[in-house]
């Protein structure tokens, strides 16, 4: 994705609006979902008009990536010691767990409404999807320096590896998907990158 995030100002009065509407934005996502939000209803809730609003972003969609991005970020925080391999699996299965969960499922509304908006692509690329593959990063590269991954690994293809298969699980009925099938989809595919197949 190689569209440009529209600049915010650097000057504090416009930096607090920012702030301010990410944050309203995340509560009424909380309060009435993905479907319930509108420009509108940001500015509404936020106090911030409509035009201020389209001179920090270009959509909706735009906006709510970026402040779902935060939410997700501040929901999901990953252990730094413990045995790598089992600090990856844990890891995965808590974060593929909250998107199973209603506030999580934003992600998935938000990825197919972004889909056809090339503008608000760039946000969920830069606010939600890059920040979330560099904070699982260091929990494949332990585990790949410890031993338990197979020696030359590429990680990148890793994370598409374990998350691609569950979160496809999820897309397929995510009403219906406890936290034992994401486990049992996350260990599968993580055996697949062991160094030594069990």
């Amino acid at each position: 994705m190689n569209q440009e995030i529209w600049p915010v100002s650097t000057r504090p009065r416009s930096v607090a609006t920012h702030q301010k509407v990410l944050k309203a934005t995340a509560e009424l996502l909380h309060e009435v979902g993905f479907r319930g939000i509108s420009v509108e209803r940001i500015s509404e809730y936020s106090g911030v008009s409509s035009a201020t609003l389209y001179k920090h972003w270009p959509t909706k969609n735009a906006i709510v990536a970026e402040a779902f991005g935060r939410v997700t970020s501040e929901a999901l925080q990953f252990p730094t010691a413990g045995d790598p391999l089992t600090d990856l699996v844990n890891s995965t299965v808590a974060s593929l767990t909250f998107h199973s969960v209603q506030s999580g499922r934003v992600f998935f509304q938000l990825l197919a409404a972004c889909s056809l908006e090339p503008q608000s692509a760039a946000y969920i690329d830069q606010f939600y999807m890059a920040p979330r593959r560099e904070a699982l990063k260091p929990l494949f590269a332990r585990a790949l320096a410890s031993g338990q991954l197979a020696p030359g690994l590429n990680i990148e293809m890793a994370i598409d590896v374990v998350y691609g298969a569950a979160v496809f699980r999820l897309m397929r009925d995510a009403d219906n998907v406890a936290v034992a099938d994401i486990e049992e989809t996350v260990r599968w595919s993580v055996r697949g990158l062991l160094a030594e197949q069990p």
